[in-house]
């Protein structure tokens, strides 16, 4: 609303009236008695109703039955026959100015000329007419026409010049007839089928499928009502509109939303573009008279409205009389222009913002407001601009709960951002929705939905955790965006927030481990880098290609968990803790070693994470320690190494798919090893020794060369490799090849191995019992037709990871 949009939105407005796309007629529009303004096409949703149902609407104490059609009878007049029609609205019938059968239907082909009489409009009749449109299948093959509330009778009606009769007002009240008026209109239901049938002319109610237009924005059951407004002719922009996304001028992605931008395209009905709000912007538009004759002048004020207008009078300025639309502008409208209004349209020639950004290259939004806002910005850009306003358009899911669940207040399982940044208590979250009942915003229902939602949700938190702006990110980030639906869950972005906290205190040990170094008498070079400062690299190069690749196609879950998996996972839990014996180790030149990969990994992960979590990167970058000259990044000047995003082509020398085969076995040995002690109750204080046997010569080498760091994360006492003696062991099979055996120490070994077995096959069948019931529920048909996709995807996941752990567990038997 400020000087600087509203000028544009002006602007906007009078060119296109100037151009004749803005007109201004009499037409059924949509209205919503509970907003008490008209809504556009696309705000109204088509609800179908498969059986007789009752529904509680706005204004009416008790709920309004739909899902029956009424068979009822006209009088044929100056004749014993009558004609039955049927209907959804019984109470419409009042504004009837007509009965339609087909020209060729023969059961009324003898009343041509005929005409019936209404039986609530004293002494009058009305014709029954002959159209095309109606179909002799449905019903009796005759129906009524009421130009003033139905869509179609309106355009019937114009082709049979039949007058418009209007019975229902825009407070929803019956008006113009003499028995039922003021009544609200789902009470002159209820009344006026009781005088049919009192009349005898009700023949029959029953159930019938049928749709209802209900408004998007309050719930409440649309009206169609005969309104002076304003419209944009949309036949030539739509044209327009679809050719830049067949030329590819405009990208959509994904791509599988093309078609709903064709259905919106190819959709010729007119936009209407004025509303009856106390807000919004005002049309700039005057109704200017001299005596009896008006006109209608698009104007920035009643100065320039007056001057147009007296070109079309020939008169004077001052001999007329000007008076503004009190109408606003749909937001939509409003909004339509922002892409160009923003950037300083209309006064551009003068805008270097506009001259250099427009048009932009992105727009990111959610796909169910394609139609509503994307569609109106390219039409608009196109015909105000002469170009697309933006080069790509990114359509995310809509953002429903953990469970799959679009958030709404009926269901009450809305979160507020705010509450997850900063953190709420069950009980605040209790004043809270206290607070918006007391103003109106839920009611009674809504806000016990929301007192049970938040007692089943955050009960076990008392509220909602504090997580932070970056960890929300992160965790909105880490979904397919790209997906029908985007489910968000409170636990999993504070476990986010915990990997906020892991990245401090990986700085904080680099930060130490630099402090233990000593002086060196000669540069650390590439060669004095360890197996595992390689493996660490060649994950590095790895995680800065895949987010390279999957941030230029938008699969930001991809992105974001390469990063995690590379941090949390591989430089956190196992690099970090393998690089303790080296800092500690005589020769100081691996410590030198390990600070570098510290120092490489934290900086190139970082800069990664960067447009993901900005916070905490901005704050922990310039604190990575670092060297002169590090012999893994060479840095071209100080500020690449906080600004820039890392490239895929600086590090494919770090790549080792030897190194990484070599580590990934070591790993699982170890991971192995730390199963079998965990199963067999071997603490970290008692250190076994571990037997390796294997022909995988390869391997022998490489846990050789890092007995130290394998014995470190396992806690063992040391490794052989196939060697026998007398010692009691429990073996695990890591591969065709290799198996490894733990030493069991202690009195009571053979208790020890009992309890073990006995944990085993208990938790293998648990296992198993729950994989075959996750197996069961995800072939059902049922599951399949009605949970969202990215639940299904997300159930696939834990499906797979239990089948890796029962493969797991198995190995150990």
């Amino acid at each position: 609303m400020d000087p600087k949009h509203t000028k544009a939105v002006n602007t906007a407005f009078i060119q296109l009236f100037h151009k004749n796309l803005i007109y201004r007629k009499k037409a059924l529009v949509n209205w919503c008695n509970a907003l008490k303004s008209t809504v556009s096409d696309i705000e109204v949703e088509n609800v179908p109703i498969n059986e007789p149902s009752d529904l509680s609407l706005p204004n009416y104490i008790k709920p309004v039955r739909f899902g029956l059609i009424y068979d009822f009878a006209y009088k044929v007049y100056d004749s014993t026959e009558e004609i039955i029609v049927s209907t959804t609205m019984p109470e419409t019938m009042l504004g009837d100015v007509a009965v339609a059968v087909h020209p060729e239907d023969k059961r009324y082909q003898h009343l041509e000329g005929k005409r019936v009489i209404h039986p609530f409009r004293t002494n009058e009749t009305i014709p029954i007419i002959f159209d095309k449109f109606v179909d002799r299948e449905f019903g009796t093959g005759a129906v009524k026409i009421t130009p003033a509330h139905s869509k179609v009778d309106y355009e019937v009606a114009k082709q049979h010049n039949l007058p418009l009769l209007q019975v229902i007002n825009v407070e929803g009240l019956i008006e113009n007839t003499e028995i039922f008026q003021g009544l609200k209109r789902y009470d002159c239901r209820s009344i006026l089928v009781h005088k049919l049938d009192d009349l005898g002319l009700m023949k029959e109610i029953k159930p019938h499928i049928m749709t209802l237009p209900i408004c998007s924005r309050s719930g409440n059951v649309i009206d169609h009502l005969p309104k002076e407004q304003w419209f944009l002719s949309c036949a030539e922009l739509n044209k327009k509109a679809r050719e830049c996304v067949e030329n590819r001028k405009l990208k959509i992605i994904p791509e599988n939303f093309i078609q709903n931008w064709f259905n919106w395209t190819d959709d010729g009905r007119d936009w209407c573009i004025s509303r009856q709000l106390w807000w919004g912007h005002q049309i700039p538009a005057y109704m200017c008279s001299v005596d009896e004759e008006l006109t209608w002048v698009a104007a920035t004020d009643e100065s320039s409205a007056k001057q147009q207008a007296s070109k079309h009078f020939n008169t004077l300025p001052d001999l007329i009389k000007v008076e503004r639309d009190t109408d606003v502008l749909d937001t939509w409208f409003s909004s339509g222009i922002y892409p160009f209004a923003a950037l300083g349209w209309p006064d551009h020639d003068f805008s270097r913002d506009y001259t250099e950004f427009y048009p932009l290259s992105l727009l990111a939004t959610g796909h169910d407001i394609l139609g509503f806002w994307v569609h109106r910005m390219v039409i608009l850009g196109l015909e105000l601009t002469g170009k697309v306003p933006f080069e790509k358009v990114l359509l995310h899911g809509i953002v429903c709960d953990n469970k799959g669940a679009k958030m709404s207040k009926s269901r009450g399982n809305v979160i507020d951002p705010i509450d997850v940044i900063e953190g709420i208590s069950l009980d605040a979250l209790k004043k809270k929705s206290e607070e918006m009942h007391k103003s109106g915003i839920l009611n009674k229902d809504e806000l016990k939905k929301a007192y049970s939602y938040h007692k089943a949700n955050f009960s076990a938190t008392n509220g909602i955790p504090e997580c932070g702006v970056d960890a929300l990110r992160f965790t909105l980030l880490s979904q397919d965006i790209k997906s029908h639906f985007v489910n968000f869950d409170v636990s999993y972005c504070h476990s986010n927030k915990l990997f906020c906290n892991k990245i401090w205190q990986s700085i904080k040990y680099t930060q130490l481990s630099y402090a233990k170094l000593k002086v060196i008498d000669s540069e650390i070079t590439k060669q004095d880098l360890t197996f595992f400062d390689r493996w660490i690299l060649s994950r590095l190069a790895n995680m800065v290609q895949k987010v390279n690749d999957t941030m230029d196609s938008y699969d930001f879950q991809v992105a974001t968990k390469a990063i995690r998996t590379l941090i949390y996972n591989e430089f956190c839990d196992i690099y970090l803790e393998a690089s303790k014996p080296g800092f500690e180790n005589d020769n100081v030149r691996i410590g030198y070693a390990h600070a570098h990969t510290l120092s490489a990994v934290l900086n190139t992960s970082l800069r990664c994470l960067y447009p993901f979590m900005v916070y905490i990167t901005q704050e922990l970058i310039p604190t990575i320690p670092d060297f002169e000259r590090n012999v893994i990044i060479n840095f071209k000047d100080a500020s690449e190494k906080f600004l820039s995003f890392p490239k895929t082509e600086d590090y494919v020398e770090w790549k080792n798919e030897i190194i990484e085969e070599q580590a990934e076995k070591i790993l699982n040995a170890v991971n192995l090893i730390r199963e079998l002690k965990g199963l067999y109750s071997i603490t970290n204080k008692v250190r076994p020794i571990i037997n390796v046997r294997t022909d995988n010569e390869n391997l022998i080498e490489a846990m050789k060369d890092n007995v130290d760091i394998i014995t470190h994360l396992t806690r063992a006492k040391g490794l052989t490799f196939n060697g026998k003696d007398d010692k009691t062991y429990v073996k695990g099979i890591l591969d065709l090849n290799t198996e490894i055996y733990v030493e069991l120490v202690g009195d009571d070994i053979e208790n020890a191995i009992t309890n073990a077995k006995n944990k085993l096959e208990k938790r293998i069948k648990k296992l198993e019992d729950s994989l075959n019931n996750m197996e069961e529920k995800y072939s059902n048909s049922n599951y399949l037709t009605t949970i969202p996709e990215w639940t299904q995807v997300r159930d696939h996941e834990k499906l797979m990871a239990k089948r890796k752990e029962l493969k797991e567990l198995q190995r150990l038997i």
